[in-house]
């Protein structure tokens, strides 16, 4: 028999997404949220029930997780959200889904690992296109090169950059990040390194993201030692990307930040249903072993937000309808590669 599910960060454009999403796959989630009429227009529209909760709360948090199977966190942003909810569901023997996609998060969760482990709980972040197509075709290529030592990434987006996806950008800027170097984290500057590649969509230039969490996932996932990930951004991001090793105090200022942040709010909140319908992802994945031997596949998916939203409720469904591991674990790692091929996606060896 199926539990409940809390979608917390409803009220937001990715909660609404995947609170919709879940409706048509029949599923009736609790709306969560820090207020009540930010959530009631959604609850009316989906005819769901709300509950409401601020994140330094205990007590709010533990009343509104109170006979909940699993939470989806969608509430950005989640360096602010994902440890209190994480640790609420701790406490109340809740599963933890989420969205985020940066790798502090993902790190903190699996600091956190014995302790869920010991609760019964899992953790498992990135259950949308942060993680759950890049860690698909991570263990994809792994079973196909069992001995393989270096797993290099892509993924390229054609549609809106949105709101939230500007703020996981440009909030970065001053900040390093990182890359696996036989299993472990060596500090990298963003697009360090570029290279002309072909992900599907004709060839087109992609540099390297330190900030990517398939950094931990797919090593988590395969225990392959070398990972590298790369994103095709376009020229202007990549120029202002590269420049952070020179002005990265700048970014940092608070006057950047401030500026930033009135520009963010002119942005998009998300896509519209036209460009929801034609968007498209595309990932691409590579595998060598010591001895030079490679294999390589290529991704295509829906725009990301949808292609996310998909993801999210098919992990959803199956965490809320079986008995999920304990512990830090990852969309693929519990699931299988296969777990990717959701409505829209094709993955094919190159």
């Amino acid at each position: 028999m199926s539990g409940a599910l809390l979608i917390y960060g409803a009220s937001g454009y990715m909660g609404a997404l995947t609170a919709r999403k879940a409706v048509e796959i029949g599923l009736q989630p609790i709306l969560g949220g820090r207020r009540a009429e930010a959530l009631a227009p959604l609850a009316k529209e989906l005819g769901l029930a709300t509950r409401v909760a601020a994140l330094d709360d205990d007590a709010q948090l533990d009343h509104v997780l109170d006979g909940v199977t699993a939470v989806l966190n969608c509430a950005g942003p989640f360096p602010a959200t994902t440890v209190p909810l994480a640790n609420a569901c701790i406490r109340a023997g809740v599963h933890y889904l989420d969205l985020a996609g940066e790798i502090p998060e993902y790190e903190a969760l699996l600091a956190l690992n014995e302790t869920a482990r010991a609760a019964g709980v899992m953790l498992m972040p990135g259950v949308g296109f942060a993680v759950v197509p890049t860690d698909c075709m991570a263990v994809h290529l792994k079973r196909q090169l069992p001995d393989a030592v270096k797993l290099q990434l892509a993924f390229q987006a054609d549609g809106t950059v949105t709101r939230g996806t500007a703020t996981n950008i440009f909030r970065q800027l001053h900040k390093t990040g990182v890359q696996r170097r036989s299993g472990a984290l060596v500090t990298t500057r963003p697009a360090e390194r570029g290279h002309r590649l072909d992900l599907g969509a004709g060839t087109t230039k992609v540099c390297t993201n330190p900030w990517r969490a398939d950094i931990t996932t797919a090593y988590q996932s395969t225990g392959i030692p070398t990972v590298e990930t790369y994103t095709a951004m376009p020229l202007p991001v990549r120029l202002v990307m590269r420049s952070s090793r020179y002005v990265g105090w700048m970014f940092a200022s608070r006057p950047w930040q401030a500026l930033l942040g009135v520009a963010i709010r002119f942005m998009p909140e998300g896509p519209t249903e036209k460009q929801l319908a034609t968007g498209a992802s595309y990932v691409f994945g590579s595998v060598e072993n010591a001895e030079g031997t490679s294999v390589a596949a290529r991704l295509r998916g829906p725009e990301v937000n949808l292609f996310t939203a998909l993801t999210a409720v098919e992990v959803a469904r199956r965490v809320v309808a079986d008995s999920p591991p304990p512990g830090f674990q990852t969309p693929a790692g519990v699931y299988g590669p296969e777990l990717v091929l959701v409505k829209g996606v094709e993955l094919t060896n190159i």
